[in-house]
Formats: C-alpha cells, sequence, structure tokens
C-alpha cells in the first residue's frame, strides 16, 4: 500500500548546528524543533558519539528486540532521520551506521548500525531541512504494529 503527501508547499528551511559535551542527539533535535516551530524535518548528522544504543523490531512478532549499548568512541559513517509529530510533539526517528577500533576484528575497526535509539554526542555536526507547511503526525500502523506517517492514501 502507498500513501504519500506534499508536505512544504510553502517552501523549506535549511539549519546547520553541531552538538557536543555529551548531549542525547534526539532530545536536542526535539528541543531545537519545539523552539524553532518545526513540524516536519530531515536531519543528516556526522562525527563522533560517546554512547550509543541501538534498537531492531521483530517483524514477525511486533515486538522490539531488547537494546544493544555501545559506550566506548564511535564515529558517525552515516546517519539520517526524520521530525515529525507524535501525541503533539516532536518525534525524532534516526537510523545510523558506526565504526569503532576493534583490534580482534580482520581489519581493526567494527561497523554496527539501525534504528538508534539514543546517543551522546561526542562532536557531531549535523543538518537539518525543515518542510513548510503540513505537519506530518505519526500513527499506529495496524499492519506492522508501528507509529508510521499518517498521511494520505495514494
Amino acid at each position: 500500500m502507498i500513501h504519500l503527501e506534499h508536505v512544504n508547499p510553502q517552501g523549506t528551511q535549511v539549519f546547520m548546528g553541531t552538538l557536543t559535551a555529551g548531549v542525547g542527539i534526539h532530545a536536542a533535535l526535539a528541543t531545537i524543533a519545539r523552539e524553532r516551530g518545526i513540524t516536519t524535518a530531515t536531519v543528516e548528522l556526522l562525527g563522533g558519539l560517546s554512547d550509543a544504543t541501538f534498537t531492531a523490531y521483530d517483524f514477525s512478532n511486533h515486538t522490539r528486540h531488547p537494546p544493544r549499548t555501545f559506550t566506548r568512541a564511535l564515529e558517525i559513517i552515516s546517519a539520517h532521520g526524520t521530525i515529525s509529530q507524535l501525541d503533539g510533539a516532536p518525534h525524532v526517528h534516526i537510523h545510523a551506521t558506526l565504526a569503532f577500533r576493534d583490534d580482534q576484528q580482520p581489519h581493526g575497526i567494527a561497523v554496527v548500525g539501525g534504528h538508534l535509539a539514543s546517543g551522546k554526542a561526542f562532536a557531531v555536526e549535523f543538518t537539518l531541512t525543515s518542510y513548510l507547511g503540513n505537519p506530518v503526525q505519526r500513527q499506529l500502523h495496524e499492519g506492522t504494529g508501528l507509529k508510521l506517517w499518517d498521511l494520505e492514501k495514494f
């Protein structure tokens, strides 16, 4: 099934920023969204984290697997996400691929990735693109058990 909606009929705004000193990425981006009146956005991140927790969703059972936390120097290879609305508040959703030194690995580097449930910034640069116009709301999707974007049927 396809759902689609034009969400930026009024244009976009682009913000660039940094996060440091162990600030929580999700909370920081939600604060920015609230204070700037951003209801719908995409975000790209690079830099380093000192802590990251990943979760994974079991598609068959509609449950989350136990989280996996990494507390060490983690280099962001790629991280991108969205900001939408859930229950009247900004909801930050990020997926990331991170690398770290691990001498037990064949080339001395390990890579982990997936749904980033939380992350603490060591030094993160981000670009946030806000879409002006229709806010995107999240709502429980019965077929998946996930809170997905509530968009018009295509």
